[in-house]
């Protein structure tokens, strides 16, 4: 299953969920309603479908798989509410990008054995949300941090080629659109937050972001 198949089944795993009300508590806590969330979701698939928007030298834009998840990460940090939080889901952001630039660096871009499981491709996505959930912790911020940070990950990349190597490699922000590794991160990091904080909140008995 490649990485197109893998986001198509979040996508519509995450929408079911949404639709059936199993993740009204995640989004009471990213301050969206339902409908909301199924129309985010919906304008997600067909952006991505949508010809990229050229920005500089190389550097274009999905409109599904970067712009629209951008604009909820920009929207969530906006609407937090301590000052703390903003700071701490822009850091997440930011040390997921490097973290997931350097994982890049070291991992081999083809598996060399059967010992490696799981497919480069997904690497990415993998420790973005791990990162961005153990650093953000609340559901906005693993959600925020996930996708921003990946993002930024590509525009690394982008300029690692402009100004080190002196290339002018074509670099798609969101590539594969709604399917792409920023939001696969994004979701993966929030529902992971959703899964490790309802198990906390059971055994503590207290009341986490």
């Amino acid at each position: 299953m490649d990485i197109t198949n893998i986001g198509a089944f979040s996508l519509v795993v995450i929408t079911a969920l949404v639709y059936l009300g199993f993740l009204h508590r995640v989004l009471d806590r990213m301050r969206l309603t339902k409908i909301q969330a199924l129309v985010i979701l919906l304008a997600m698939l067909a952006a991505g479908f949508l010809p990229n928007i050229p920005l500089y030298a190389g550097l274009s834009v999905n409109i599904g798989g970067a712009l629209v998840p951008v604009a909820i990460a920009i929207y969530l940090i906006v609407t937090a509410d301590t000052l703390a939080e903003k700071r701490r889901a822009v850091i997440t952001s930011l040390i997921v990008a490097i973290v997931v630039f350097l994982t890049e660096k070291l991992l081999p871009m083809e598996p060399t054995s059967a010992a490696f499981l799981v497919d480069p491709l997904f690497v990415p996505s993998i420790v973005a949300a791990i990162t961005a959930y153990l650093l953000g912790r609340s559901r906005r911020s693993a959600f925020i941090g996930g996708v921003l940070g990946v993002i930024l990950t590509d525009v690394f990349a982008w300029l690692e080629n402009i100004w080190f190597n002196q290339l002018n490699v074509p670099i798609v922000l969101g590539s594969t659109g709604v399917y792409g590794a920023a939001v696969i991160s994004g979701m993966g990091a929030v529902l992971l937050a959703e899964l490790v904080g309802e198990i906390l909140e059971r055994l503590q008995g207290g009341h986490r972001v």
